[in-house]
């Protein structure tokens, strides 16, 4: 099934898509999760050695399940759904 069916949201995440999902839910407590840009568009979770493409990022922003602001230095943050998606209830 192609990505931009209609499928439930869970269904079009990529591995590094969940990752990433999984990364900001368990850090982020209210106030997001701070990404610092890093070379050929990837962004690296601050304090650690996780890096992401900025695909990604778009690619979860799109389906609601992030926040990302203003793209560039705001803090992420996960909505809801995407916390819901992380937990299994969708």
């Amino acid at each position: 099934m192609p990505w931009y069916t209609e499928a439930p949201a869970e269904q079009k995440i990529t591995p590094s898509g969940r990752k990433l999902l999984q990364a900001i839910a368990v850090r982020d407590e209210g106030n997001g999760v701070v990404f610092e840009s890093e070379p050929r568009s990837r962004w690296r979770l601050h304090g650690t050695s996780m890096v992401f493409n900025a695909q990604t990022f778009r690619t979860l922003d799109a389906l609601a399940l992030i926040d990302v602001g203003d793209g560039h230095g705001d803090p992420v943050r996960i909505t809801v759904a995407g916390r819901a998606v992380v937990e299994g209830r969708r």
